[in-house]
């Protein structure tokens, strides 16, 4: 298993370096997601979703700070960066900052409605 992040480890104080990453709450999110990138599709699961981003388990790797194009089932899609990778036999784990996420520390956290998925 190997591990790769685009967050810094050395740039913050620690007590500064948890709300710089997470800006709302995760919540469980199982849904295919399809990752377009060009002609390029990578198929995937999701794990769990946030305001900022979201975790999914991925059918091949994909590259760290690679940008896509993620569809979310009949959610639509958004654009997202990955920010984290964790490799795994025939795939990844990965972690996805949605690019359109205008969410900045101390702003209210608005509801994210994803109560009719299991």
């Amino acid at each position: 298993m190997k591990r790769r992040s685009l967050t810094p480890t050395t740039c913050a104080p620690p007590s500064t370096a948890g709300l710089r990453r997470r800006t709302s709450s995760r919540r469980p999110f199982t849904e295919r997601v399809v990752l377009r990138r060009g002609e390029r599709e990578v198929h995937g699961f999701a794990l769990n979703i946030s305001l900022g981003g979201l975790r999914a388990i991925l059918d091949e790797p994909v590259g760290l700070g690679e940008c896509f194009e993620v569809g979310l089932g009949d959610e639509g899609s958004r654009c997202g960066r990955v920010v984290w990778i964790q490799e795994e036999l025939g795939g990844a784990i990965v972690g996805l900052a949605f690019l359109d996420a205008g969410i900045t520390m101390g702003d209210a956290e608005p509801t994210l409605d994803v109560s009719s998925r299991s």
